[in-house]
């Protein structure tokens, strides 16, 4: 056999593998109800005793064909003395532990059961026990299981399901000797690169190759995507990682993305490349109710699972949502599962960044090929405040109160647990008041503690009553109250406890303010990492939020782009909000100068929709040409919506004006090539609107010595201007012209913010 041809699988992926086929349904079932107990395990870990081994790392190499599979895992303790030796796996549930039978979990007793023979096998034991654990989370309730087995049986066992699982990974194996050959022979798939795009595909190759992180700001129009997603294939080829993750902010970069991908595969590229898209967009039900009872891809979905993947992986490479979305309704499957099962075997994976950062939503068993998987962080400017919300949690006491009353007739003991969250609240609420403190650095430990208690209730409830009445509203306390438990466990210097007060309402939101901490823990755990974006100005700013440290490496790359193809002009205006009023005319006067002068297509940005709306209110009531047409961004509009207002962006003899938000739907990720946008105007500078939370951010930066209105304000405003403005010139063929209209930019600090050729705008009179 050649012992350099391997294969690693961790024991819970190899047992979950085998258990397709209808013995398990656990994502099912509406709620997570085995879920992993923390305090609950170290509890039962720490009472063992001395000969008792907790955490223990279980490894081998298992011979099959000419492939050594390396399977390992971390099994929870062993027991072992002079008359035997247990193998133990705790789990954490809120069950009735009388209702638990030994038939129950098949998975658990074939994981317990391959750590016992790796184990055995080791030790040269001719017989092992093996033993489930059941706990009641926050309680000393326990039940046991306990059986016992000898070498031969759980040999042939072990052999069982190796031969089930390589008869499946035969396909995989063959996509990834394919995919390494084609590396070998890939190429750049355009005639030439772009001005600075060269240097950026080395910087990250370096970065790759050395497990570095990379923070690079390179211009607009530079070709970012396939300039950062070739590098990263060649470094695979080089056995510099093993997979790669494209993680964007939004829909039209993802799609960017998976042409690049797309024009590597016709170029000869062998890549296995999956696409997740969001559960809601791809339910193939008129509501989403995950469960088996209520939609019929569910029932019985690992029934057919098997047969899905094979079929896929052995037909297709590119598996975006359309191809997906076929092969489910083939193979009766849910699309949103299937997708996160295909990112088990992919090559490359396209996603939102909450798969890979969101606790709430991240990719299952992500931990088994993370440190194998080169990460891509797209737009990377989007991160912070993404990232903000992530780990921000929040309850309202409207939610526990309107749930107690549907509840208080069908379950009384329900009804208590949510009457003693409301109560709690509003206790909470009036001594809040009187001290007339509504922002601690302290977590509210006596609401947590209310909320966890609720989790726990709710969660026994939705297990006996999967629908029905309160089904929807206790599934909504179950999930908000089990993120905010969850938050409150990583709470730390980094929060505060922020509560808003009106009227009758409490809402508890535990605030997340700087999320860098949580973003540099996990991206140090990959292999390399590329954060990238045209708009990482200031570059330090970025770094800080985002996790950076000194040893990462940056880069900054200017525009492609003659100087010739953009004119920017500046007009002194003053857009703060008590100057609103005055403005509103000045605008006007500037957008008829400037947009009406040269017929094509043109978009102006806005700091506000309300704002937006006086703005176009005051210009429409002007005579306006017959040449000039003009179009405004709705609230909430769907994607059809964004496509017709984008379709009107065409060559024309005429002039359209479309009105749009700065930061909103049309400022970023679009791209309108040639003589599809002929001049970008935007007003004001972007600052977010002022709150409570913004101002509590401010504090907390300042506390750490960096100036605290630049980062919660000046920042991420400025942020937004910049990429409004990189709505313009995005091809070598492109010309047109920016206007900034606000004072602040003749000011040295805001004008510093500026991408370099910006800078030296041109002040328009008049």
């Amino acid at each position: 056999m050649d012992k350099n041809v391997s294969l690693k699988v961790s024991v819970r992926k190899l047992v979950e593998f085998v258990a397709m086929g209808g013995s398990i349904d656990s994502r099912f079932v509406g709620t997570n109800i085995m879920q992993e107990g923390t305090k609950t395990h170290q509890r039962l870990q720490g009472s063992r005793g001395e000969d008792y081994e907790k955490e223990v790392h279980l490894s081998m190499g298992y011979p099959y064909q000419s492939i050594l599979l390396q399977i390992e895992g971390r099994c929870d303790g062993i027991f072992r003395n002079e008359k035997e030796t247990i193998i133990e796996e705790i789990k954490t549930t809120a069950r009735d532990l009388t209702e638990l039978t030994e038939e129950d979990f098949p998975t658990y007793w074939a994981q317990v059961k391959v750590y016992a023979y790796i184990y055995a096998k080791q030790q040269e034991l001719e017989e092992i026990s093996v033993r489930l654990l059941f706990a009641k989370r926050d309680s000393l309730e326990e039940r046991l299981f306990t059986k016992t087995y000898s070498l031969l049986e759980l040999e042939e066992y072990v052999e069982g399901i190796v031969l089930e699982y390589m008869d499946f990974m035969g396909t995989i194996l063959d996509s990834v000797n394919k995919r390494n050959e084609s590396l070998k022979k890939l190429s750049f798939p355009f005639p030439s690169y772009r001005k600075g795009q060269k240097d950026l595909a080395k910087a990250v190759f370096k970065t790759i190759k050395e497990n570095k992180r990379l923070f690079a700001k390179a211009a607009t129009g530079i070709g970012k995507t396939i300039s950062t997603i070739y590098p990263t294939l060649l470094a695979i080829g080089e056995n510099k990682g093993e997979k790669m993750i494209y993680l964007t902010a939004k829909t039209v970069t993802r799609q960017v993305a998976e042409e690049a991908f797309q024009r590597l595969v016709e170029n000869g590229l062998h890549l296995n490349v999956v696409t997740i898209t969001a559960k809601e967009k791809v339910c193939f039900q008129e509501e989403v109710r995950c469960q088996k009872e209520f939609c019929p891809f569910a029932d019985g979905y690992y029934d057919r699972l098997k047969a899905g993947l094979k079929d896929i992986l052995a037909n297709e490479l590119i598996m975006n949502r359309q191809v997906i979305e076929a092969y489910s309704r083939k193979h009766m499957l849910c699309p949103f599962e299937f997708s996160l099962d295909l990112a088990m075997y992919a090559d490359a994976i396209i996603c939102d960044y909450n798969y890979f950062f969101d606790p709430k939503v991240r990719l299952q068993r992500w931990s088994e090929f993370h440190r194998d998987t080169i990460v891509l962080i797209d737009e990377a400017h989007n991160l912070a405040d993404r990232a903000r919300e992530m780990y921000s949690a929040s309850i309202s006491k409207s939610s526990f109160l309107q749930t107690g009353r549907i509840i208080k007739s069908i379950d009384k003991e329900l009804y208590g647990k949510l009457k003693a969250v409301n109560d709690g609240l509003l206790e909470w609420k009036k001594e809040l008041l009187e001290k007339d403190l509504f922002v601690l650095k302290e977590k509210p430990h006596h609401i947590v503690e209310l909320v966890a208690a609720i989790v726990e209730e709710c969660e026994r409830w939705l297990k006996v009553n999967p629908s029905g009445a309160g089904y929807e509203e206790v599934l909504t306390c179950f999930y908000d109250g089990q993120d905010f438990v969850r938050v409150a466990k990583e709470y730390n210097g980094n929060f505060n406890t922020i509560v808003t007060i009106h009227k009758s309402e409490v809402n508890v939101k535990l605030a997340c303010l700087d999320p860098s901490t949580a973003i540099r823990s996990l991206t140090k755990k990959a292999y390399a990492t590329v954060f990238f974006s045209a708009t990482m100005q200031p570059l330090g700013y970025y770094q800080t939020v985002l996790g950076g440290e000194k040893e990462d490496y940056h880069i900054s790359i200017d525009s492609p782009f003659k100087a010739e193809q953009l004119e920017v002009y500046g007009k002194k205006v003053s857009t703060k909000y008590r100057d609103r009023d005055d403005s509103i005319e000045p605008i006007v006067r500037s957008i008829i100068s400037t947009f009406h002068s040269k017929r094509g297509n043109y978009l102006v940005f806005f700091p506000s929709y309300e704002y937006l709306l006086q703005v176009y209110d005051a210009y429409m009531k002007r005579e306006l040409p017959d040449h000039v047409r003009t179009i405004i961004q709705q609230p909430a509009m769907t994607e059809a919506d964004r496509e017709i207002y984008l379709n009107d962006f065409q060559a024309r003899t005429d002039t359209l004006i479309g009105f749009a938000v700065l930061g909103g739907i049309f400022a970023e990720g679009i791209d309108l090539v040639g003589d599809r946008l002929n001049g970008v105007g935007i007003i004001g500078v972007g600052l977010p609107k002022i709150t409570l939370e913004r101002d509590v951010m401010k504090q907390h930066f300042q506390d750490l010595g960096y100036n605290g209105f630049d980062f919660a304000y000046v920042y991420p405003g400025m942020n937004k201007v910049q990429q409004a403005g990189g709505r313009l010139i995005r091809s070598e063929k492109d010309t047109g012209f920016i206007v900034l209209i606000d004072d602040r930019y003749y000011t040295p600090k805001y004008r510093s913010i500026l991408p370099p050729e910006w800078k030296n705008f041109i002040d328009v009179r008049g």
